[in-house]
């Protein structure tokens, strides 16, 4: 609700400013002075409009970007920083001298100085609110970040403090059902679990007191040897997606609810493998005569799990991240539902939480 009360003051403001400006250079320009006047004493009525609209984008805007310290964030609070002292100090005072002076019919030298002030004064907030604007549509995926990025560029991830998974340059984004998802240059992703417009993020973050930190409780990060006479299959819990591929594939070997719960000796080596290459947390790998063995390249792309986490597979970067032992960096699942303990790794709470969507 915060994100929509936002977006809709900031484009009534930015509409009635602009609506200011250009009837003012036109009865500058084409009208009389009675003109003028008219439209001087409307503006001064249309501030019932434009002041509350303005104190509702502040508002709103900087409990949105709250602590965010990311360039477009930072970009947006300077911004903000000077539209509204420029509207309270400038425009509004300008504005009802202005409308003085011409009720008076006092068109001097004065008028038109001030009214040049004013006219410059409210260009600026028209141009700062417009890259607002562009970059509050940027930050929720609905528009991209900058230019295509040159043939080649790595895709990479960046989860934001407290907010999206910033994701650029991918160009496979699909449900697990294969439904496409349009993609752009750049793209905020929801992990709170809270968006309307998954798997885009609308903003919905800051209004559930979603955070990216670390739980003290989580699985204790550590890799499990399961030993066969030809293969080991290695696995860390801490990763796990617990999207139950591998029981699913291969239940003879990978036996829930059983202790141990993987069994190597019961498939052939090859099969084992096969299966092993198809998890999609990377919480599994397996090793064949002491050497830990690898999955074929993929192409970057990213799976979205219904009522799950993101599948990421390929040479995708992910920045600023702990990886967990024996964590493989083409083959990661990242959770989406908000509750994983583990962030921005999914661990399985998507279950326990009861996710959908």
């Amino acid at each position: 609700m915060i994100t929509r009360i936002h977006a809709a003051a900031g484009v009534i403001g930015f509409l009635t400013i602009l609506t200011f400006w250009t009837s003012t250079v036109a009865s500058e320009l084409f009208g009389s002075h009675e003109a003028i006047s008219a439209v001087k004493q409307a503006i001064l009525w249309g501030m019932l409009v434009l002041v509350p609209s303005m104190a509702a984008a502040g508002g709103t805007g900087f409990k949105l970007l709250g602590s965010r310290s990311d360039a477009l964030a930072l970009a947006k609070k300077r911004r903000m920083m000077v539209i509204g002292p420029n509207g309270v100090l400038v425009l509004i005072p300008c504005a009802f001298y202005l409308a003085s002076l011409a009720a008076n019919g006092q068109f001097t030298g004065t008028f038109y100085t001030v009214q040049a002030i004013e006219l410059v004064a409210g260009l600026v907030n028209l141009t700062l609110m417009g890259l607002n604007i562009r970059d509050g549509l940027r930050l929720t995926g609905r528009i991209a970040r900058g230019s295509v990025s040159a043939a080649g560029a790595r895709a990479s991830i960046s989860p934001d403090e407290n907010g999206p998974l910033l994701v650029s340059g991918l160009e496979r984004l699909q449900w697990s059902d294969g439904v496409a998802v349009a993609t752009r240059q750049t793209l905020a992703l929801c992990r709170c679990g809270a968006s309307k417009n998954k798997p885009l993020c609308d903003g919905s973050h800051t209004a559930n007191g979603f955070t990216s930190a670390l739980s003290p409780d989580r699985t204790p990060d550590g890799v499990t040897e399961y030993r066969g006479a030809q293969i080991t299959v290695l696995f860390n819990r801490l990763v796990c997606s617990a999207s139950e591929k591998c029981a699913k594939q291969l239940p003879e070997v990978f036996r829930k609810g059983e202790k141990p719960w993987i069994s190597p000796d019961h498939a052939d080596t090859q099969r084992i493998i096969e299966v092993v290459r198809q998890c999609p947390s990377g919480a599994l790998r397996y090793a064949v005569a002491g050497r830990v063995g690898s999955s074929p390249p993929r192409a970057p792309a990213m799976r979205i799990a219904r009522d799950g986490p993101y599948e990421v597979e390929g040479d995708v970067g992910l920045s600023a991240v702990a990886w967990c032992e024996g964590a493989t960096q083409d083959r990661f699942a990242l959770c989406r539902c908000g509750q994983s303990k583990n962030k921005p790794f999914c661990d399985g709470s998507h279950h326990t939480a009861g996710f959908r969507g």
